[in-house]
């Protein structure tokens, strides 16, 4: 895009869309109700609304010189942008199909300014990892504050699999919005099946244990438990995690609270606590035992260890469920069943993820693709293992002795 084009795109855009927003404002201050297609004359709104069209038609002109500048690209001979603007950061360096030549080692905030050869040695690959080490994707672990090299990481590689199981998703939850569930739930098994068949690739042991990215440097080619990147991410997604159950958990505590009595008449607590949180707590041992396994010879008893955390976290949540019902737990009678129901489900859909991870370790393992070094699977599926065991335990501590706190 040229700069003077880019100009015009960028104001059209910018300047309809605050020329829409801001007249709506003031007219939803001045009492203007949502979702009515028209209003009547004289409630002093027409001005307001003629200035939000008139942006609305000012920003479409932007969207539409912004698809007319992609089709020109498209039709044009290709040619490398450069660096037209001058600019200071990474990303203006010369790009190639998947990324930059080399990963540049920079001194700066403004390496392009600071560094001026610092593009073209890139090119030429006279920095890290210049060339694939073992033939596919790859990019370089850093430490968070130096950026310090700590190992290679392989990305995945082309494929169809994260595409269908990103449709396959799409078409799950847009459908249930319509309420055709059994093309959602045809949707829901597709993506999960392409989920496993695209994890199944990603997992593996490198060529040799460790890379060159430079001359004479050689790192490790794969890390393992918090060394792994992909281990942080499976906290990130715990933590994410533990958001949507502390909302659930906010609201059965506000709802008690706000209660007379609780529990609530008609109402019972369950009982069976207790062994629910010792098949949790028996889950999680028997995973950290897996682990032990994994460095050993043979993976019988690994494999073992996985079925019976897998029975036991199911177990778990059917033991609570099936205590909750049998006292009368009644979801549309009142609040506080609600919220128990709310992360009774929710528990229960950990237990059916549980499942699922559980078959495909022991899949893996039977396999022969579960080893000392290509161990992501396990090491993740262990660590969400026990988040969802403390999750079950908060779940019962929360609905059977929150009411007795309460009371004391």
């Amino acid at each position: 895009m040229s700069e003077s084009l880019a100009r015009w795109t960028f104001g059209l855009m910018f300047g309809g869309f605050n020329l829409a927003f801001f007249p709506m404002h003031i007219a939803g201050l001045q009492g203007m109700p949502r979702r009515v297609y028209t209003y009547a004359d004289g409630l002093g709104w027409n001005t307001w609304n003629l200035l939000s069209t008139l942006g609305a038609f000012v920003f479409a002109a932007g969207v539409l010189l912004a698809f007319f500048d992609l089709a020109r690209a498209l039709l044009k001979r290709e040619q490398e942008a450069g660096n037209p603007w001058n600019a200071a950061s990474l990303e203006w360096l010369p790009q190639e199909d998947y990324g930059v030549r080399s990963i540049p080692q920079v001194r700066s905030r403004d390496p392009l300014w600071e560094q001026p050869g610092l593009a073209r040695q890139v090119v030429e690959g006279r920095h890290w990892l210049p060339g694939t080490a073992f033939g596919g994707r790859e990019t370089l672990l850093t430490t968070p504050l130096r950026a310090e090299i700590r190992h290679l990481i392989r990305l995945p590689g082309d494929g169809w699999m994260h595409f269908v199981a990103a449709v396959g998703t799409a078409g799950f939850f847009l459908l249930l919005t319509v309420s055709w569930y059994l093309a959602a739930t045809a949707c829901g098994i597709v993506a999960i099946a392409a989920i496993v068949a695209w994890l199944w690739q990603l997992d593996r042991p490198p060529p040799q244990p460790t890379a060159q990215i430079g001359e004479g440097v050689h790192v490790p080619a794969v890390a393992f438990g918090r060394a792994s990147h992909s281990w942080w991410a499976m906290v990130v997604l715990a933590a994410v995690d533990a958001t949507v159950f502390a909302s659930l958990a906010f609201a059965h505590i506000h709802v008690s609270m706000k209660l007379d009595v609780c529990p609530p008449a008609g109402a019972q607590l369950p009982g069976g606590g207790v062994w629910a949180a010792g098949l949790l707590l028996a889950a999680s041992a028997l995973m950290l035992f897996a682990l032990r396994r994994l460095r050993q010879e043979g993976q019988a008893l690994l494999r073992w260890a996985v079925l019976l955390a897998t029975l036991c976290s199911v177990g778990a949540f059917a033991l609570d469920l099936g205590a909750h019902l049998r006292a009368g737990l009644a979801p549309t009678h009142h609040a506080w069943g609600a919220t128990v129901a709310a992360m009774l489900a929710w528990q229960g859909f950990h237990a059916a993820v549980l499942l699922v991870m559980g078959g495909y370790v022991i899949v893996r393992s039977v396999a022969g693709a579960l080893r000392p070094d290509a161990r992501a699977t396990l090491d993740n599926s262990a660590l969400f293992w026990h988040y969802t065991g403390a999750q079950g335990i908060a779940i019962l501590a929360l609905v059977r002795l929150l009411p007795g706190w309460m009371q004391g």
